[in-house]
């Protein structure tokens, strides 16, 4: 064409556009671009098939620069381009254009066109305007299942089902059959509010319709009985399936892992592999998630391996599962190493690695990262303030808990019920108990988290009578009931207080008003709080009538007891039993050559000394924790790795100068 000048004919030329941009095996907007570059006079075909090409390739941006050089070069717009433009303007949520775009329709008198009005629809509902699409469409002399089935899915994403089916209703009865985006967009509404219900009828519609077959309508099924946490009936649609796609098995191995089903999840994802079929990034996050919910670090680091071996792409989200993953498994330098090895990192990421530490015990470590996390830039949501505060309340830190409540304020986060809980629980725990009563008493909305938390921070604070008094206003209330945490610092209160004959009227109301079976825990409260008391020979009677077998946390407790209130041949017994079922913790060892000691049993210690020394167990440095301008510091016995353990030790020994002489200065 071009060597027979055949190129400068706009309609041979139209077809050599349209030819690229019609998506096939020739599909190819480069060529197309550099053909029509050269045209002079561009018809309106040719136009609308270059920005059409750009929509359906997903450049949308490219689109609409397009469209407005169209504009610009003196073109008018026809009932084929606004359809084109306006699924750009929704791929994009571009709202300003788009409104632009449909004041141009209705001046040039396109309002009356179905089929471009139905865009128009789609458009706003598409950018969460769901109030002007539906005045739009309720204008509409005439609609279409494009337009009917974008106000459904508006409303359905919106979690408004009723008003999604009363439109499926009204569509039915104005002889408008419903397509598959239709069904998929109810099913999808029933899922996000877990109406199981509306879900099965739906799902007899498509059987009635025969529309069982489609493999998008089976998935949408699938995906909707795990929402609703039906799983047997989402494994049978599952294996109803004639053609299944990758999609089917992610969103079963996917719906095994949110209903707590990590096993099954597993074995799904290796019956999909012996199909063949490859997975992908959704269904290794899938299993991966399995993984982390077992705790099986063996075949988490096995499906780490296959994710290298296939060259599965390894995005964001494979990446934060793999971090999840080793964290939940108590491979804290598996997760790090995944971190840093990734390019791309996202809020989850940091935030995964963040709750990995505090999991572990690591809660200086996850309070550095969040320093190195706000360096990077990212911001922190709701989750990763939650699990800072509770390190923070591990720590005792309380400085870095309030710049954490400051940051909250000042960035205007969300408070939701797990936040608030975590202010309270990280206020309580740092001993500022006026500040968790304030946050505690202004909450709207409070669950069992809350009342434990403030119950158990005023207890482990010595206030033992206004827990008590927190609790019996918990006992009034309807829509809380004591569960066995709250029984737990209710005891620890009264062991505080030295309330001995409430605290064991609270033990035996858990099971005979509650239903609550006391654990070992709870029973440790109980001989705890005799013992304190000076109650050692109730204790250990309540020890020999308890229904569980007592352990070395209990034995100790009592020996304990023994030793502050000079109860030597009962406590040498309890050495015994302690030296049975502990025989390498070193704690106990010490606890027992304490009371020798105390009694002037000075052989015995010495006895127990060597028993220590013999089985090679040393007693563990005594560590001690302290907050100055937000930072954490931690000091061990005869600690020199401080970068000011110099200057430490020598005003130590002033103070202790000063001490022993008053008038030293």
């Amino acid at each position: 064409m071009i060597k027979t000048c055949l190129i400068q004919d706009t309609f041979l030329v139209s077809r050599i556009i349209a030819f690229f941009t019609v998506p096939s095996t020739h599909f190819s907007l480069d060529h197309a671009r550099r053909v029509f570059d050269q045209i002079h006079h561009p018809n309106q075909f040719i136009w609308n098939s270059m920005i059409r090409g750009y929509t359906q390739n997903g450049a949308s941006k490219e689109s609409l620069l397009l469209f407005k050089q169209m504009l610009l070069r003196g073109f008018s717009p026809d009932n084929y381009t606004y359809p084109i433009v306006t699924k750009a303007c929704s791929h994009l949520h571009a709202v300003e254009d788009g409104k632009l775009l449909h004041g141009q329709i209705v001046k040039w008198g396109f309002e009356s066109d179905m089929y471009i009005m139905s865009g128009v629809v789609n458009f706003y509902a598409s950018c969460g305007r769901v109030e002007v699409a539906r005045k739009i469409f309720d204008k509409m002399p005439e609609r279409d299942v494009v337009a009917w089935t974008s106000m459904i899915s508006s409303y359905a994403q919106l979690n408004h089902s009723e008003e999604s089916f009363h439109l499926f209703d009204e569509m039915k009865r104005e002889g408008v059959e419903p397509n598959m985006v239709t069904i998929v967009s109810l099913l999808s509404a029933c899922g996000h509010i877990k109406d199981l219900d509306r879900g099965q009828w739906l799902h007899s519609y498509i059987l009635e319709n025969k529309m069982e077959y489609d493999t998008n309508i089976s998935n949408g099924l699938m995906n909707m009985y795990s929402k609703c946490g039906n799983m047997s009936s989402a494994s049978e649609v599952f294996y109803k399936i004639p053609m299944k796609n990758t999609v089917s098995w992610n969103v079963l191995i996917g719906g095994f892992t949110q209903n707590g089903l990590p096993v099954e999840a597993l074995t799904l994802f290796h019956e999909m592999k012996s199909t063949g079929l490859r997975p992908n990034e959704i269904t290794m996050v899938g299993a991966l998630t399995a993984c982390a919910q077992l705790g099986d670090l063996k075949q988490g680091k096995l499906l780490h391996l296959y994710i290298q071996e296939n060259r599965i792409n390894y995005d964001v989200f494979v990446g934060n599962a793999l971090i999840n993953m080793y964290s939940k498994c108590g491979d804290l330098d598996g997760a790090i190493f995944v971190f840093r090895q990734m390019q791309d990192r996202d809020i989850f990421s940091w935030t995964a690695l963040i709750t990995g530490y505090v999991q572990g015990s690591k809660f200086k470590e996850a309070l550095a990262l969040f320093q190195e996390m706000q360096l990077s830039g990212v911001e922190p949501n709701e989750v990763t303030l939650v699990s800072l505060l509770s390190a923070s309340s591990q720590l005792g830190a309380l400085d870095q808990g309030k710049l954490l409540h400051a940051y909250i304020e000042e960035h205007n986060v969300t408070y939701d019920l797990c936040l608030e809980n975590a202010l309270v629980d990280m206020y309580a725990k740092c001993g500022c108990l006026e500040r968790a009563l304030q946050i505690f008493h202004g909450m709207t909305c409070r669950d069992i988290f809350s009342w434990n938390s403030m119950i158990g921070g005023l207890a482990i604070n010595g206030h033992g009578k206004d827990a008590i008094n927190l609790f019996s206003q918990m006992q009034r209330r309807e829509d809380v009931v004591p569960d066995g945490v709250t029984f737990m610092a209710v005891l620890c209160a009264c062991t505080h207080s030295g309330l001995v004959h409430e605290g064991y009227q609270y033990f035996l109301l858990m099971s005979s008003k509650y239903g609550i079976t006391p654990s070992i825990e709870h029973y440790g409260c109980v001989v705890d709080l005799f013992g304190k008391a000076g109650f050692v020979e109730q204790a250990s009677d309540f020890i020999e009538k308890m229904p569980v077998e007592p352990n070395s946390i209990i034995w100790g407790s009592l020996l304990s007891a023994c030793c502050v209130h000079h109860k030597f041949e009962l406590g040498d017994k309890v050495a015994q039993e302690i030296i049975k079922l502990a025989p390498e913790d070193d704690g106990l060892y010490v606890l027992i050559s304490n009371m020798y000691a105390e009694a002037g049993r000075w052989d015995d210690v010495r006895r127990v000394r060597t028993i220590m020394h013999s089985n090679g167990i040393e007693k563990s440095p005594g560590c001690s924790l302290i907050e100055v301008d937000g930072v954490v510091q931690e000091f061990q016995v005869r600690d020199t790795t401080h970068h000011q353990s110099d200057m430490i030790y020598m005003i130590l020994d002033r103070l202790m100068l000063q001490l022993s002489d008053p008038d030293v200065s």
